[in-house]
């Protein structure tokens, strides 16, 4: 069982509410409904009796919460051990959303510090929400997410779990598909609309429901890509870019990465439809002590986003 819908299942227990916890957790109320539906045809029980004041739950749901709560207790502890034992070492441990240009940041100061005597580092990519909970728990001393600039509640709720947000840039999407494609063809570089792209395969990663990119806010109302009828799942960004450059697929991310167009004639061009803008930044504990590495690394993000938020302007709030 994914230890994540654990948390979900607990969250739904502690709001009374699938709305309610959806919002609390991030993610979309559909998906948070389908992953409890998910639970307990797994578990052969009924875990939430739905009534009119809400989600409650069941004897079977009380059994399994109070086990459910010992299973996280022990999650946590072993990931504040494991994080606890890196920094002994010197580390550079960083839970970040999927995006190539922070991935390059995080390979940049492994290279810098390549020759170092000793040293123990991380880096998790994972979804926003994962982000959050591992910087809090102290598996992760750095984390770095992106955000829709429409969220104006986050940063009190991070205040709230003791992190601190530290604002990077913010960028209008852009939307990822093969150098060849028909609509690259017909239309050029200067962009596309989510309307062109209704026929078209999307290419989203695993688990990440909650992904704010897959939310947009378009001038004729919110459309969640989610909800697209073609849908290719994948694990990881290899995966994404060699599926791209063979298919007529897409995805939705910011400005293309190093090499993107050359070594997998992908490229990246702006969705012109949409109202809202990706905000990035970079979470930590408050008071936290950064090793040298997590310092540099912080320095080299603000420098990377900086230029490229100086680079495309127009593509700026």
């Amino acid at each position: 069982m994914d230890t994540h819908n654990l948390r979900y299942f607990a969250a739904v227990a502690k709001y009374g509410s699938i709305t309610r916890a959806a919002k609390a957790m991030y993610i979309s109320q559909p998906q948070l409904s389908h992953i409890i539906k998910q639970m307990e045809n797994e578990m052969g029980m009924t875990l939430f009796r739905r009534t009119s004041q809400g989600t409650r739950l069941t004897v079977d749901g009380q059994r399994i919460l109070s086990h459910c709560k010992i299973i996280l207790r022990e999650l946590d502890q072993l990931q504040n051990l494991s994080s606890s034992r890196k920094q002994d070492a010197g580390c550079l441990n960083v839970s970040m959303t999927r995006f190539s240009h922070t991935a390059e940041c995080y390979n940049e100061i492994c290279r810098r510090y390549q020759d170092v005597d000793r040293f123990s580092n991380h880096l998790c990519e994972t979804s926003t929400l994962d982000v959050v909970s591992q910087v809090k728990s102290g598996y992760s001393n750095v984390g770095v997410i992106h955000m829709t600039t429409v969220r104006k509640d986050l940063e009190a709720y991070f205040a709230l779990q003791g992190l601190q947000f530290i604002p990077l840039a913010t960028f209008r999407p852009y939307v990822c598909l093969s150098a060849d494609h028909e609509l690259i063809q017909r239309f050029g570089r200067k962009g596309v609309h989510l309307q062109d792209l209704r026929d078209y395969g999307f290419v989203r990663y695993i688990g990440q429901y909650e992904d704010f990119i897959y939310h947009i806010s378009t001038e004729k109302g919110s459309i969640d890509l989610n909800d697209t009828r073609k849908i290719v799942y994948v694990n990881d960004r290899q995966e994404q870019m060699a599926l791209l450059s063979r298919t007529n697929f897409f995805t939705v991310g910011i400005m293309e990465f190093r090499g993107q167009d050359s070594l997998y004639k992908v490229i990246s061009v702006p969705l012109l439809d949409c109202s809202e803008h990706l905000r990035f930044g970079i979470l930590l504990n408050q008071g936290a002590m950064l090793s040298r590495m997590e310092t540099d690394f912080i320095q080299l993000l603000r420098e990377r986003y900086a230029k490229l938020q100086e680079a495309n302007p127009s593509s700026a709030l």
